[in-house]
C-alpha cells in the first residue's frame, strides 16, 4: 500500500496513486467500467500494473468509504467552510452551502477577483470567500513529515 498517498494537500487527502495525482477512485471507475488493469494502463499510462494492482487491493481493503477525500477539519480558524462525508462527498465546502471550496479557488486561479466570484455565487459573502481561500492556503501550508502530512 505505500505506492497510495493521502496528502490534504493533494485531492484533499482523496487516496491518489504515489505522484500521479490519478485517484485510486478513478482507478476504481475505469474498473467498474468494464476495463482491465491493461486497459486502465492503456488510460492512464503513468501508472504502472503495480500501481493498479496497488489501487484495487486499497479498495478491497477500505472499500467506499476509503475512496473519499479526507480533508482536515477546518476548525474555529475556517468558521465559513465546513466538511461533512454527506454534503458534496466529503469535500470542503462554504457551511451551509453545496458550493464548494475547489469551486471558489478554480475561479480565483482563473483570475476572478473577489466581486466576479461574488456574481457568479451571489448567495456568497465576501468572507465566504476569504474564508476558503484562507483554508486552502493553510491546507497547503501543512508541513510534511514521513511522507505524510504532520
Amino acid at each position: 500500500m505505500d505506492r497510495i498517498t493521502t496528502d490534504p494537500r493533494v485531492r484533499w487527502g482523496q487516496p491518489c496513486l504515489r505522484d500521479t495525482g490519478i485517484s485510486v477512485a478513478h482507478v476504481i471507475s475505469l474498473q467498474r467500467d468494464g476495463l482491465t488493469p491493461d486497459e486502465i494502463r492503456e488510460e492512464c499510462p503513468e501508472l504502472t500494473l503495480e500501481d493498479v494492482d496497488a489501487a484495487l487491493a486499497w479498495h478491497r481493503r477500505y472499500w467506499d468509504a476509503g475512496l473519499l477525500p479526507c480533508p482536515p477539519e477546518p476548525g474555529p480558524a475556517h468558521p465559513r467552510v465546513s466538511v461533512d462525508p454527506d454534503v458534496q462527498g466529503g469535500y470542503p465546502v462554504i457551511a451551509g452551502t453545496r458550493i464548494t471550496v475547489d469551486a471558489i479557488l478554480g475561479l480565483w486561479e482563473d483570475g476572478f477577483g473577489l466581486e466576479e466570484i461574488l456574481d457568479e455565487y451571489p448567495d456568497l459573502t465576501a468572507e465566504d470567500v476569504e474564508d476558503a481561500i484562507a483554508y486552502d492556503l493553510d491546507v497547503r501550508d501543512q508541513p510534511v513529515v514521513g511522507g505524510e502530512p504532520a
